[in-house]
């Protein structure tokens, strides 16, 4: 079954935008936002946004003094006036598109003109547009609505944002048969025409199966799963992936996924995923397995510490310190266990951003958070046999963690009014350092490492965990911007991010390589490889709208395979 994302899916600008200022307002004041109508048409996303401090109004009655945002899709004229005069604050968020639609409208009706809309009359788009003309108004939904249109010396054409392209240009030929004095404006936004343009395209490619995700109450989305019905594809409209069903998709050989412009990315990668897992449930038996134990292994940082082990390994080698095998475990065990310990705490969060975590931690995390601190139990009795600063780093490194990663510590950080020293708990350098300490640092308390080979291996994994976790962060973004989690990228924006990137890598290689070269063993420097393999998939990253969240996932953690196999490498050379 070949499964293809659309082009254009999810958030439009306009959503976006709002979506972005919404959260800020809600990240940086106490205060409860009012939103007079559903901000968008998605109820995942109200659903959250709702958890975390904005309620939905469909009154006026409640917004003295209070701060009250205007929906994206605009509010009618008078509701305006009365907005502006009893709010405490007025945050605007109509869509750019929108509000040159209704300005168009108010320019012509001043000049005497009948306004003809097309759109559905009962939409909140439509309802606040009508109210900006003065000069009469006829909503239009259907060809033989034409026919309702009354007499007048002249018209204005316009168009709700979200309506049928194709519907719309037949009904502007009737009108214009109809009419001798119409000036028309196609008011259709470009992301609505492209989503449209997609599904047509891939029709006329050949899929048989149409999957559209977005909220039943939302109009584009709505079309989009019309188009497929009148071209006889079979079309499922769903709002999340729980309402995927297998047996729907027996006899599938190409799936387009496509989406509304109010559906957040973290949705449809969960679509996505779902129809991939469906997909590999009808491959062979060692396609399936084989993708099960990789995702395993992904999602359960099974391989991250693997590579945890073997820069013990490295920081050996290049520390000229005889190699301890224990330590490596230690590494490997520590790892792991912070990283279940983390994602033990923050389950709930998993559950809309990520449903295999949170299906997996969510039946099974009270087992990884017992077998973690009997893992860290195991570690710390190890390491006795090492020294008591060998022992003393592990057992502080181990304890901190835990701490770090506790709901009680989070709660204490988020009502420090700092704003620092926040950004400092959230922007998981702490990660960074936690790998340094137990692959880099421990090991050297076995001997009397130079100082070049402290800093080189300390450069590099600096930039290797911080690489990771950026693109990690990335891959998540959206999700996690509407959940409400504070991580780098969305605290100094996307742009930064990737700047703030590039310097780390090139900070990190230029380190490494020098203090490599000093040290004289020029075979560690292709190790310089990992870095550079973050760097491009970074760059491919950012080009992208919307991605497969499991897919590159896979792809960031397979760096660590990546090391591994230089690593062996390096010893055979």
């Amino acid at each position: 079954m070949k499964i293809t994302l659309a082009q254009h899916s999810g958030f439009c600008m306009g959503v976006r935008n709002a979506i972005l200022r919404i959260v800020s307002e809600i990240n940086d004041s106490e205060e409860e936002i009012l939103v007079y109508g559903p901000l968008i048409h998605n109820p995942q996303t109200i659903d959250v946004l709702h958890r975390r401090g904005m309620r939905t109004i469909t009154s006026l009655d409640p917004i003295d003094g209070k701060r009250v945002v205007i929906r994206t899709h605009g509010v009618p004229v008078g509701d305006n006036r009365l907005l502006k005069k009893r709010a405490g604050a007025v945050i605007n968020l109509t869509c750019p598109r929108v509000a040159r639609v209704q300005s168009i409208i108010k320019k012509y009706s001043a000049r005497n003109l009948h306004t003809i809309i097309t759109g559905d009359r009962d939409h909140a788009e439509v309802t606040g547009l009508m109210s900006y003309a003065s000069s009469g108004v006829t909503v239009i939904s259907d060809v033989r609505d034409v026919d309702d249109v009354p007499p007048a010396e002249a018209y204005l054409l316009v168009s709700q944002t979200t309506f049928d392209r194709k519907l719309f240009t037949t009904i502007v030929s009737r009108i214009r048969e109809r009419f001798a004095d119409v000036t028309v404006f196609d008011t259709i936004c470009d992301s609505t025409r492209y989503r449209q343009d997609d599904v047509f395209k891939a029709i006329s490619g050949g899929i048989d199966t149409l999957v559209v995700v977005g909220g039943k109450n939302s109009a584009n989305t709505k079309r989009l799963a019309q188009i497929g019905r009148d071209n006889n594809i079979r079309t499922f409209h769903v709002e999340t992936e729980a309402e995927l069903v297998e047996e729907n998709f027996a006899d599938s050989k190409s799936v387009l996924v496509t989406a509304g412009t109010s559906t957040p990315g973290w949705i449809i990668n969960n679509v996505l995923e779902r129809l991939y897992s469906i997909n590999f449930k009808k491959s062979n038996f060692f396609i399936n397995a084989g993708m099960t134990f990789l995702e395993l292994i992904v999602r359960t940082n099974i391989l991250a510490s693997a590579a945890a082990f073997f820069i013990t390994l490295i920081t050996f080698r290049l520390a000229g310190i005889p190699v301890s095998y224990e330590l490596g475990a230690i590494s490997f065990l520590y790892i792991f266990s912070m990283y279940s310990v983390n994602n033990y705490f923050e389950r709930d969060l998993l559950r809309l951003s990520n449903p295999y975590k949170y299906a997996v931690y969510g039946r099974y995390g009270s087992v990884f958070l017992g077998v973690s601190i009997l893992l860290m139990a195991i570690s710390i009795i190890i390491s006795t046999r090492f020294g008591p600063a060998t022992t003393a780093l592990i057992a502080g490194s181990y304890s901190l963690g835990f701490i770090y990663s506790t709901k009680p510590v989070k709660g204490l950080v988020a009502k420090i009014r700092l704003r620092f020293t926040r950004k400092l708990y959230n922007s998981k350098l702490v990660t960074c350092f936690g790998w340094i300490i137990i692959s880099v640092l421990a090991p050297m308390t076995l001997g009397a490492p130079s100082l070049a080979a402290f800093i080189a291996i300390s450069g590099f994994v600096f930039a290797l965990i911080f690489l990771r976790t950026a693109l990690m962060d990335l891959i998540a973004f959206q999700g996690d911007l509407i959940l409400g989690r504070e991580t780098l990228p969305i605290m100094v924006g996307t742009r930064i991010m990737q700047t703030l990137s590039m310097i780390v890598a090139a900070a990190g290689i230029a380190l490494f390589s020098v203090f490599i070269l000093v040290m004289g063993d020029w075979r560690f420097l292709f190790l310089s490889l990992n870095i550079i393999y973050y760097v491009i998939l970074l760059l491919v990253i950012n080009r992208l709208n919307y991605l497969i969240a499991l897919k590159y996932e896979m792809l960031v953690d397979l760096n660590f395979a990546l090391l591994i196999i230089i690593y062996a490498l390096v010893q055979i050379i």
